[in-house]
């Protein structure tokens, strides 16, 4: 079903949308996928009029990613995306256009709209990231169940709780 999804050929985020319709289709057919849709792709002609009439310019990984869903939502509350139609920039810093929302517990994802760069934004934590390509490597590594830290990263984390545990006593 989410294979039969046409992906532009010259498509920059072909690689990660491709990888994130396998794990939907993989979990559908599992029947543990919640409510997945992907509508159809944005026209650059409104991608165009939503630019000019805002002054501002919508990421090239973006826009990739406009060309392949104008709006989706994956598995229930792991993420939805919107189109320039539903962009808004309500309850974060001005300087952010809000454009989806990731795991369902009010974080946004956001653009700058002086840098490009994506925001993740949940309270006061702000992870940035370079392109939208990496936005969707977080929810595949999400879906994936593979672990979000890396050996390292999690003993370098249990050796802070340890110090911080033993500087308390």
């Amino acid at each position: 079903m989410y294979n039969n999804y046409m992906i532009p050929e010259n498509n920059g985020l072909k690689e990660e949308i491709r990888s994130l319709l396998e794990w939907c289709e993989k979990k559908d057919n599992e029947g543990e996928l919640g409510k997945t849709f992907f509508e159809a792709p944005i026209e650059e002609s409104k991608m165009t009029k939503w630019e000019e009439e805002n002054g501002v310019k919508i990421p090239d990984s973006y826009k990739e990613w406009l060309r392949f869903t104008g709006k989706c939502r994956i598995d229930g509350t792991t993420a939805s995306f919107w189109g320039p139609d539903e962009f808004h920039s309500d309850y974060v810093p001005e300087n952010l256009v809000v454009i989806g929302e990731v795991v369902g517990d009010g974080e946004v994802v956001c653009f700058s709209k002086d840098t490009g760069e994506f925001v993740k934004l949940f309270e006061s934590k702000r992870d940035r990231y370079k392109s939208f390509g990496e936005i969707i490597r977080f929810i595949n590594k999400i879906n994936d169940d593979s672990p979000i830290l890396s050996n390292e990263e999690y003993f370098e984390l249990l050796e802070k709780i340890k110090a911080k545990r033993s500087g308390n006593k």
